[in-house]
């Protein structure tokens, strides 16, 4: 029973199933198209929902009035909240992406584009008021955070404060001075430490001034910092009181520690003073003498030791109140023992100095003595000179150095004389024996000046010639003085020196003149001496008195030659100074 269908109808059946299919498809692709829209609508409705959630919760903590109940709770919830802000900062991508989403869905014109708008607003709105809402939080935490970190710290300076008045209010002084620098030693790092806590008192002030005025017009701050600064002002005092009793009690014990040094060398050296004994030898003098030169020097640094001791002392008589009779007693104990000390001393230097003024005296006399015999048999030995010409230059030249010691004799027995008398007068024990002394010397010297003017007595004309030697022997030695003055080749360098120069050489000049009358004088003996004598020291004479003429003559040259140059200098420097001054005007003008 098979029709087979009209091809007609197959293709136009054929076409309707594709027609059909096609309209399926379509559909099919808007049906996707809405559901799509719907999918992307309720995501953003999803997320938005999830945000505003979150939101709500963290809206409902940040509201809370909780900002803790100390330092560490303080502490704690700002550690929170701040990392709430990193929570927050990490969702602020997410959210931005989810209302751009909603952007879009409203430029589109889409199903719920109202709605969508709405919702971006009112997120936009309650993300702005979490975010003010969260620095609100913030700011209650640190202020809260501040207030209790100032309680906290005001607490530990409270603490502080107590310790250290605690330190500062020990009576505790030492009780010698070992243990009592210890306890400086210890109080400096106290003050050090009680300086080094002004800087945190006034962190202190800075931090009230810096609290709001909820916290700070509290009991625990506003009424806290007067009372701070007043107990560290009453411990800086007391710190500075106690720096000044330790002071003093070191003062105090180095006083009497060092009083105790002087007296303990004070005690040896009076022990050495008592025992000992002037000598009477020269040699044992001089031994005692060398050790009292040592002693001196000690005794000067010990009489700085005792001033450093009263100085000490009357330093802590105007400021220690507890040990005024202790510090008088050692004071005056001391002062009286160094100044029995010293007397003691003075009385040994005393007897010490005059044995050896004694034995000084007694040995000078013997030297004297002994200088003015050997003088003697000088001039008893020349008995055999003084009969011919070379005796009587021989004895001249023994007579004119002897009449040169016998000046310097004379002297010495003068000063002899003159202590021995003050001798005799501070020592009567010693008035027999020096007097003695020195008649003998006297006698000695009495002696020798006989001798000497029998001896000057028996030598008769040859005195003439003598005298004539001996002036000879003088004028030579003038003119080689004036020579060696007149040689002088020194130019001078300035007006005054050139004034002072020429001034000198004139006065040279008339020295020169004074002395022509001696030169011809002594010619004109030495012609007479020497005249009709062929002898050899006559001749030698002769000699002398041509090498004089030569001397005399060649003075004048010397002195005409200087006066020449010192006239040229003078003249030069006054040119110099003309030429200065006439400088200076033009420089003026």
């Amino acid at each position: 029973g098979y029709q087979p269908c009209e091809p007609a109808t197959v293709r136009e059946r054929v076409a309707t199933l594709e027609l059909r299919y096609r309209e399926l498809v379509e559909l099919a692709g808007q049906r996707r198209a809405r559901l799509e829209e719907s999918r992307r609508l309720w995501k953003f409705f999803w997320d938005t929902g999830e945000e505003e959630a979150w939101m709500r919760e963290q809206e409902r903590l940040l509201s809370s009035e909780d900002v803790g109940r100390d330092l560490t709770s303080s502490l704690r919830l700002l550690s929170q909240h701040d990392a709430f802000r990193g929570e927050l900062s990490g969702r602020a991508g997410p959210l931005e992406q989810a209302l751009a989403r909603g952007r879009d869905l409203v430029a589109e014109g889409r199903l719920g584009a109202t709605e969508v708008a709405e919702r971006v607003r009112e997120m936009e709105g309650r993300w702005r008021a979490l975010g003010e809402l969260a620095a609100e939080r913030e700011r209650r935490l640190r202020e809260a955070a501040g207030f209790f970190q100032f309680q906290a710290e005001a607490a530990d300076m409270e603490t502080w404060l107590e310790d250290a008045l605690r330190l500062a209010s020990s009576p505790e002084l030492g009780h010698d001075e070992y243990s009592t620098r210890s306890l400086a030693r210890q109080h400096r790092e106290v003050q050090e430490e009680v300086r080094n806590h002004r800087p945190a008192i006034d962190a202190l002030q800075e931090q009230a001034g810096a609290l709001p005025p909820a916290f700070a017009d509290a009991p625990g701050v506003a009424g806290r910092l007067p009372e701070l600064e007043r107990r560290y002002q009453e411990l800086a005092s007391r710190a500075e009181r106690r720096r000044q009793d330790l002071q003093d009690a070191l003062s105090f014990y180095t006083m009497r520690s060092e009083a105790d040094a002087c007296g303990l060398w004070v005690g040896e050296k009076e022990q050495w003073l008592h025992a000992m004994d002037v000598p009477e030898k020269l040699e044992d003098l001089e031994v005692v003498q060398q050790r009292f030169e040592t002693l001196e020097p000690e005794m000067n640094n010990l009489a700085s030791r005792v001033a450093a001791v009263n100085r000490i002392a009357h330093q802590l008589l105007a400021t220690d109140q507890r040990n005024q009779e202790s510090i008088r007693a050692t004071r005056e104990q001391l002062n009286a023992r160094w100044d029995r000390f010293r007397a003691l001393a003075d009385q040994k230097k005393e007897a010490l100095t005059s044995a050896l003024n004694i034995q000084n005296f007694h040995l000078e006399c013997n030297e004297t003595t002994s200088w003015m015999r050997e003088k003697t048999k000088v001039i008893e030995s020349t008995q055999g000179l003084g009969n011919d010409l070379a005796g009587v230059m021989a004895l001249q030249r023994k007579l004119s150095g002897m009449e040169r010691d016998l000046e310097a004799i004379q002297g010495k027995v003068r000063d002899l004389r003159a202590e021995g008398e003050k001798l005799a007068a501070e020592h009567p024990e010693q008035a027999p024996a020096i007097p003695a002394r020195l008649s003998a010397v006297e006698a000695v010297w009495d002696e020798l000046r006989s001798s000497l003017r029998r001896r000057e007595e028996s030598l008769g004309e040859a005195s003439k010639l003598q005298g004539f030697l001996r002036d000879l022997a003088a004028f030579q030695a003038w003119l080689s003085r004036t020579q060696t003055a007149v040689a002088s080749e020194d130019v001078p360098a300035t007006l005054a020196e050139a004034e002072r120069l020429l001034s000198q050489h004139e006065s040279i000049r008339k020295e020169i003149a004074h002395y022509g009358d001696d030169y011809r004088n002594t010619r004109a003996v030495g012609r007479e001496v020497t005249q009709g004598q062929t002898d050899a020291q006559h001749v030698f004479l002769h000699q002398r008195l041509e090498a004089l003429d030569t001397g005399w003559e060649e003075l004048g040259r010397m002195w005409e030659n200087r006066h020449h140059l010192l006239s040229q200098a003078f003249a030069f420097q006054v040119f110099l100074r003309d030429s200065k001054q006439v400088e200076g005007v033009l420089s003026t003008q």
